[in-house]
């Protein structure tokens, strides 16, 4: 299956064999198996680190290992390409299914001393982050990672590295879960396949965690090593949209990519909205709401001129998502997201297949055995039901009548109970060609008992006449025996008598006016006119838009919005589309509209409440309502809010961080006064390293976000006995105060 970009280049499904319109038939049955799970028509840009890009038709963001098994189970029914990212880094996305980890994929466990100083990082833990938190817990070896804007899962699945070292030097294992068979496997390191910039993960390999082994060493050292790796990036690289080194360096003693395109002087090289950077030739820049297509059209461009003019064939290191294998190939790069391209390939079992066995290619299924056996009771039991019953037969008729004589009609014992030994009982055959004499034959003893009907008893007493409701035998009727006089005598059918029918309601006897046709039709399209001339009136136009409620709603969303109704009737204004599309602004927590005649449409919001703020790797600010959203990414420091201290993830608006974040940004709107008075900030330095600082210089461990109100009690009860100025920490990370008065 291909994937084609989606806007410009994008496929029109001309009939039902159409590729495009098969992939859509399979995207909807998808949508539907995974329920609402899935979200359609998701804008990837601010997924990956280009900021350019299509749409996903289909995103999961997999808040649990039980989300998976969803995808899973969905995939092997629709059989479509997917993709799963993590910073999206090192992706040029254009269309299809993306899975997102969630924050189940986003912890962290630590070592203590003096235990083996192992950590294991869940897919989603940006590389930044995990390399900073390494340096806060004393460990070395992960300094690197400070300079590569990746996740742990695509770090392991690229083996991604830089500043001499990689994932390979450290990795012991991965924990993978497998999306064609929905099971989870503990992989080691030397089955991973890891290479330079490459692994045998295939796209249906999910990297949940990976632990790493390092070592125990100094925090002062580290930090300042990772800000000698951050001194030289920015000096050295740009900053902005891109997806860091474009091209691999060619093998050993071939010199850099970098170095290799410089000597073509294509340091500025434009095509559309990408650009070769003019800081560093290996790096391609997209300008804001740029294309995708720029971006690759570029490096295939590129990669061109240095194969024409040097003989050098520039591999790149952008998987290219959503573009068919000729743009791939042109621009160096593979094409990922096929799912069912993997199955069924000619390529040699690797370590890694054999861990979980290879992909099955067809639905047959194997052969099914019962284990422990049957009791032989019950064996019997099916043998006897299942058994072969033998043909059916009807006794063959001698007297080349073509009938079953009457004597070999019934004879079979009826007091045997068991038929005739040899044939499998059937029912007697009976001659439709006789039914008519049955019929006649009112004077036999296979006469039919009469049917007689009586209504009587459910008349009211009033509607009772003389003698009741008469039966009388219809003497038209094909049944009735015009000898006997009596009611059912003889007869299969009687008819009643009743003096109710053929009384008409009072209503039912005015005539009934015979219109023609062409009348009606002509009624009819007066009636349509008239209602269109009513909806396409301008006097129903939306001219009046109210808006209340709004204060950090985007102006540009608002201004579009009401671009789109104003104009429209009232009657067929898009109010629910509208409304989704407020609902999409991350500050918007819900939308109402209204329509008022003759011209007004209104518009209230309510928002989401900032509560505090923290700084991403990107060192740009992340505000938080009370539940942990991110309401937006500013550049400055909304100093109006709490600070939350600390180094976070480089989440865009709209998504919620993991739950020490949520518990932080709870924590904002859950101090006691008293506490509040003195509050300086609050503090996360992990997962399970949650607390705060007073404007004393106290400090305070919350220890693991569980039974926060409770440890704040307990701190609350604890300032109030002593004064803070000489308390120089509290401890209740343990449920008990520790206090450490300096």
């Amino acid at each position: 299956m291909k994937w084609w970009p989606v806007g410009e280049n994008c496929l029109v499904a001309t009939d039902d064999t159409d590729d495009y319109a098969r992939r859509t038939r399979a995207i909807d049955r998808l949508g539907i198996l995974l329920g609402p799970r899935a979200r359609r028509d998701v804008d990837l840009a601010p997924h990956t680190t280009y900021k350019v890009g299509g749409s996903a038709s289909i995103l999961v963001t997999a808040h649990s290992i039980d989300d998976l098994h969803a995808v899973s189970n969905a995939l092997r029914e629709q059989k479509v390409p997917v993709l799963v990212i993590g910073r999206g880094s090192n992706l040029l996305v254009a269309d299809g299914l993306v899975v997102v980890l969630g924050e189940f994929a986003q912890e962290i466990s630590w070592p203590k001393r003096p235990a083996p100083p192992r950590v294991t990082a869940g897919g989603a833990v940006p590389l930044p982050v995990l390399a900073r938190q390494c340096a806060t817990h004393a460990l070395t070896g992960f300094e690197w990672g400070v300079g590569v804007p990746g996740s742990v899962g695509g770090a392991v699945r690229m083996n991604a590295g830089g500043h001499g070292s990689d994932i390979a030097s450290s990795i012991e294992s991965a924990k993978i879960f497998h999306l064609g068979k929905g099971i989870v496997a503990n992989v080691r390191a030397n089955d991973l396949g890891l290479r330079f910039r490459g692994s045998d993960l295939q796209p249906y390999h999910i990297v949940l965690s990976a632990t790493f082994a390092l070592s125990w060493g100094d925090q002062a050292a580290s930090e300042q090593e990772m800000s000698e790796i951050v001194r030289w990036r920015r000096e050295h690289q740009p900053g902005g949209q891109n997806a860091g080194s474009v091209f691999v360096n060619p093998e050993p003693g071939g010199g850099s990519a970098g170095a290799i395109i410089d000597r073509l002087g294509l340091r500025g090289l434009r095509i559309g909205t990408a650009e070769v950077s003019t800081k560093h030739a290996n790096f391609i820049q997209c300008d804001e709401g740029g294309s995708a297509a720029d971006v690759a059209d570029l490096m295939a461009d590129v990669r061109e001129r240095v194969f024409n003019e040097l003989g050098i064939d520039l591999r790149s290191e952008v998987r290219l998502v959503g573009f068919d294998e000729e743009t791939a190939d042109d621009a160096g790069a593979q094409t990922t997201g096929s799912f069912e391209a993997t199955v069924g390939t000619t390529r040699a079992l690797t370590a890694l297949d054999k861990v979980f066995g290879p992909l099955v290619t067809d639905d047959t299924l194997g052969t099914a055995t019962i284990a422990p056996p049957l009791p032989d009771d019950a064996v019997s039991e099916l043998r006897e039901l299942f058994a072969d019953t033998g043909a059916f037969t009807r006794p063959v008729d001698d007297s080349g009548s073509g009938e079953t004589p009457a004597s070999e009609a019934n004879t079979d014992d009826a007091s045997s109970g068991s038929a005739p030994s040899g044939d499998t009982p059937v029912a007697d055959v009976v001659d439709i060609s006789t039914a008519s004499t049955m019929r006649n034959d009112t004077n036999g003893d296979n006469t039919p008992p009469p049917i007689v009907i009586d209504d009587s008893d459910h008349l009211l007493p009033h509607e009772r006449p003389e003698g009741s409701a008469t039966l009388t035998l219809d003497p038209t009727s094909p049944f009735a025996d015009a000898s006997t006089g009596v009611p059912g005598a003889g007869g299969l059918a009687d008819v009643i008598i009743d003096r109710r029918i053929g009384q008409r309601a009072w209503w039912k006897r005015f005539a009934r006016p015979r219109v023609s046709p062409l009348v009606a039709f002509a009624a009819l399209i007066g009636v349509v006119s008239l209602v269109l001339v009513v909806l396409a009136s301008p006097i129903f136009a939306v001219r009046d838009i109210e808006v209340s409620g709004v204060t950090y709603t985007d102006p540009l969303l608002l201004e579009s919005v009401s671009d789109s109704l104003r104009g429209a009737s009232v009657f067929t204004a898009d109010l629910d589309g509208a409304q989704r599309r407020l609902e999409g602004d991350p500050w918007v927590q819900r939308a109402r509209l209204s329509w008022y005649l003759p011209d007004r449409v209104v518009i209230e919001v309510d928002e989401r409440t900032p509560v505090a703020w923290f700084v991403g790797v990107d060192n740009r600010a992340r505000v938080l309502d009370a539940d942990g959203r991110v309401l937006d990414v500013l550049d400055g420091q909304p100093t109006q809010f709490l600070k939350i201290e600390g180094v976070g993830p480089n989440l865009p608006a709209g998504t919620v961080p993991t739950l020490v974040y949520q518990a932080a940004a709870q924590l904002a709107i859950s101090f006691p006064e008293d506490i509040r008075k003195q509050l300086k900030h609050v503090v996360v330095n992990g997962p399970e390293a949650l607390g705060f600082v007073l404007k004393t210089g106290t400090v305070v461990k919350l220890g693991a976000p569980v039974d926060i109100r409770n440890k704040l009690t307990i701190v609350a009860t604890v300032l109030a006995r002593q004064d803070p100025e000489f308390i120089a920490g509290i401890d209740v990370s343990s449920g008990q105060p520790i206090i450490d008065n300096g």
